[in-house]
């Protein structure tokens, strides 16, 4: 360890088969201090040592100058320069399935997570390899002095790998360190379609889902208001704008022409499905203005020669037109843009000593003024005439002609009076294996994106069980029941379950009444056949009665049905 100023060695780490370390990149908000020492400075680094045979890898949360390990030592400024020795680890975590490690540091420099991968997946589960997510913290609350490593639980709804694991897929911290309470963070968990969930900063338990979708990154806008979830790099660049503070997705307002008379309106859209939006190009950089107003996307060269080009959303998800733009995304094609960032903000002014941002955290901002919103019948209408506008577009190839038809198989197309039309594979076909003209794939993502849309934008209570267990959600967040509660609603649902198995057998009854009134009238020789049958039935179960032979539950129905029966024969009147 060396001093900044004057390049002086004032400290050792000693740490047997160390590979990597990592130290935060900010020195947190606000300055660190180890507690009662006053105003010394602390800081924290991670020191990661590799498995080998028999022994597995293990991280290290180090603090200097204080706790950097037994073998580790800081040398004592002055003439003398005597090393002192330093105090042992703040907490170590064995990892059994660990080659590399991914430390992401929080904004306050107290804390990090820590993402383990393996090159190689045993089970055969993923071509990526094995991931786990680890939480490391310096203070823990049941043992002051010491830190505390936690395996970081992950909410039931992630899909599950066959062999009952869930793979990480990404995971950020909230980045800004002035927010109330503890630091959360953002994970994404699971199987494509993967969920996205926040989590506290200090529990590490689950609070918030942001529902499932084919999403790999987490981008926070710097005030920690705003977040984007993004499906880059092989996926198809879908993007969900969230409101962190709400709890929801940004609705979205989309300008429309103006009218006869000169009005401007606009509408909002406001569905959950519709404010997802997809990039129109790849996407390889991805990052957020410094003002939190606005959010990047760029194609870039090398990583893609196709396409090249930047694009700007506004915070709620609404492209600005590339004609506002002060750059011409064609000078770029095909491979002629190597990156793009925003300039960073500037530091806050030393005259405002609580300032931390250069640029002020900002809400949503109003509607603009005299401007109408439309509601109701007149906002479908404008909505549904946006839409068609927009398929016809990209019906359009670049030159305005029409784009070339879909390839039917020659089998397929029209000949003579055969039929024909478009193609339609078997497993799609009416009656086929698909049924209802969907295949087997389709279906599946239904059901998928069905059961996305069951754990979207929910708040998490607190867990009832064992870390890993099922958590309990709801819409509200509020706490979990009473065992008063829960029971009366457990009797409350078993009696309308009752009362609706009753409803159901009168309805079949009244069905099968029904059916044999029609019946009757269709082929009444038929039916006084049937009638005779089951009567001479029902004189058999009599005598047997008679003799002294029980009679089960069936017979019984069938002897008490002789009345009706006959009065039914004989209105027939054969």
């Amino acid at each position: 360890v060396y001093s900044s100023d004057a390049f002086q060695r004032v400290g050792k780490v000693r740490c047997t088969g160390i590979s990597s370390f990592s130290l935060p990149s900010v020195k947190g908000v606000p300055s660190n201090t180890i507690p009662g020492q006053g105003s010394e400075g602390k800081y924290l680094l991670t020191a990661f040592v590799p498995g080998v045979k028999g022994k597995p890898a293990r991280v290290d949360l180090l603090r200097y100058p204080d706790r950097m390990g037994r073998e580790s030592s800081t040398l004592a400024q002055g003439e003398d320069k005597v090393n002192i020795p330093s105090g042992p680890s703040l907490a170590s975590k064995s990892l059994f399935n660990a080659e590399e490690v991914n430390v992401r540091w929080s904004p306050r420099a107290d804390s990090a997570l820590l993402v383990t991968q393996t090159a190689v997946d045993n089970t055969g589960e993923s071509y990526y390899g094995s991931t786990h997510l680890f939480l490391l913290l310096e203070n823990d609350n049941k043992r002051p002095g010491f830190g505390t490593a936690i395996s970081v639980p992950l909410p039931a709804e992630a899909t599950k790998t066959s062999n009952g694991t869930v793979p990480i897929v990404g995971a950020e911290w909230i980045t800004n360190p002035q927010i109330s309470g503890p630091v959360p963070f953002a994970v994404i968990s699971g199987r494509m379609p993967a969920l996205t969930s926040l989590h506290h900063g200090v529990t590490a338990e689950p609070t918030f889902l942001f529902g499932r979708a084919h999403r790999n990154t987490v981008d926070v806008s710097p005030h920690g208001r705003f977040i984007a979830c993004g499906g880059y790099g092989n996926l198809a660049g879908g993007m969900d704008f969230w409101d962190r503070n709400k709890g929801k997705k940004l609705s979205r307002r989309v300008m429309l022409a103006p009218a006869n008379n000169g009005e401007a309106n606009y509408v909002t859209i406001k569905e959950q499905s519709d404010l997802s939006v997809t990039s129109s190009s790849p996407v390889v950089g991805h990052q957020w203005s410094p003002d939190s107003r606005t959010y990047l996307v760029s194609t870039t060269s090398p990583r893609m020669n196709v396409d090249n080009g930047v694009h700007i959303y506004r915070y709620d998800g609404s492209l600005v037109d590339e004609s506002q733009l002060p750059w011409d995304n064609a000078s770029y094609r095909p491979d002629k843009l190597l990156c793009a960032e925003f300039v960073p903000a500037p530091f806050p002014s030393q005259e405002d000593e609580k300032s931390f941002y250069y640029y002020p955290d900002r809400p949503q901002s109003p509607p603009p003024r005299g401007i109408v919103e439309l509601k109701g019948e007149a906002a479908k209408s404008a909505l549904a005439k946006l839409s068609s506008q927009s398929n016809q577009l990209n019906r359009k190839s670049g030159n305005g002609s029409t784009a070339a038809p879909a390839y039917v198989p020659p089998g397929a197309r029209k000949s003579g009076g055969g039929g024909g039309g478009a193609y339609v594979p078997p497993g799609a076909r009416k009656g086929g294996p698909g049924r209802g003209g969907s295949s087997l794939a389709e279906r599946m993502r239904q059901e998928r994106e069905g059961n996305a849309a069951n754990v979207s934008g929910i708040k998490v209570t607190k867990r009832t069980g064992p870390v890993g267990a099922s958590s309990v959600t709801g819409g509200g967040g509020a706490g979990e029941k009473s065992k008063s509660a829960l029971r009366r609603e457990k009797q409350r649902m078993a009696k309308e379950k009752a009362e609706q198995e009753a409803a159901e057998a009168e309805r079949r009854k009244k069905e099968e009444e029904a059916a044999r009134v029609e019946a009757n009238k269709a082929d009444p020789e038929k039916r006084a056949k049937k009638i005779k049958k089951t009567l001479k039935q029902i004189d058999e179960i009599k005598a047997n009665e008679k003799s002294g032979v029980d009679l089960n539950e069936d017979q019984k129905k069938k002897v008490a049905s002789e009345e009706s029966l006959r009065k039914e024969l004989a209105g027939l009147g054969l």
